[in-house]
């Protein structure tokens, strides 16, 4: 019950984020900004999208076959398709992580190590999240306001002191727990590496998709915006981030001058894209459930 309330609440502040967000913008110049863009341009950005999904699914692949469970690509990709329906279209109802991690449990693999393998991958991707604000932040990051620009400085670089300590400690005191061994060096330095390339094509898709709505902001800009847009989008407030996201690329895109019609439609260009993306993991899902009950 109070999961179904959790999934209803955030349909509620959603939607009351996109009122108030559209009530912001001109309506017509945003129908006119979606009229003049290509489709082209849209299919690329899912294609950089497929391409990331794809990366994480070997990231967590191998997070597995360190934990003990040798499994094919195909049976990751298809267990993180349906994390993807469930995070995207039902997240409050049932989590997909929870999903995945029960899967990777019927397959033999003991509760502890099937959460850790769902801990680990989502660490993966925020050290490297964390890694690229500590870096672009220094000398790209000048147009935040200065008190943001040291908070969200200070949070990446505690999330890449953090991780950087917890990847010593499993690598240096802690051999007895093998379910720490993704932790460990040096099989830890090419997990993040892996985290690193998909934080970065998540990147690219929003340089792709902008390049439809002429927005010729530089790398720099994307390298600093979108981890922080990513950052809050995956906060559990929202229907899959909708309404955050807008919301964040409208602010941080409003110091580079972006009409916010613009940096909007940009927001809801991708969020289209995530959602197209979930819907081979619903076909996956009710189809198993209809081979569970024949």
């Amino acid at each position: 019950m109070k999961k179904r309330a959790s999934f209803f609440l955030r349909i509620i502040i959603s939607g009351g984020l996109l009122v108030y967000l559209l009530h912001r913008v001109e309506v017509a110049s945003l129908a006119t900004a979606l009229r003049s863009y290509s489709p082209l341009w849209w299919i690329a950005g899912f294609i950089v999208y497929a391409a990331f999904q794809g990366l994480s699914v070997l990231r967590w692949q191998i997070i597995c076959q360190y934990l003990g469970l040798q499994q094919s690509y195909r049976f990751f990709l298809r267990l993180y398709l349906v994390n993807m329906y469930f995070n995207t279209i039902l997240p409050g109802i049932m989590g997909g992580d929870v999903v995945r991690s029960y899967y990777l449990y019927r397959e033999g693999l003991r509760a502890r190590e099937s959460g850790a393998s769902v801990l680990f991958d989502r660490g993966a991707g925020l050290a490297g999240l964390c890694f690229i604000l500590v870096v672009v932040l220094p000398p790209w990051g000048s147009f935040l306001p200065s008190h943001l620009r040291k908070i969200i400085f200070l949070w990446a670089a505690a999330g890449v002191l953090a991780g950087g300590g917890v990847s010593l400690w499993a690598t240096f005191f802690s051999r007895k727990f093998p379910y720490l061994e993704p932790l460990r060096l040096p099989q830890a330095l090419g997990i993040f590496l892996l985290g690193l390339g998909v934080q970065l094509l998540y990147i690219l898709q929003f340089v792709v998709m902008a390049r439809g709505l002429d927005l010729k902001l530089p790398w720099s800009d994307f390298l600093v915006i979108v981890p922080v847009t990513s950052f809050l989008t995956s906060l559990p407030v929202t229907l899959g981030g909708l309404g955050v996201r807008e919301a964040s690329l409208m602010y941080f895109m409003s110091l580079r001058s972006v009409p916010q019609e613009k940096a909007l439609l940009l927001g809801l260009l991708v969020y289209s894209v995530i959602l197209a993306g979930a819907l081979p993991g619903a076909y996956l899902y009710l189809k198993g459930l209809r081979s569970a009950r024949a």
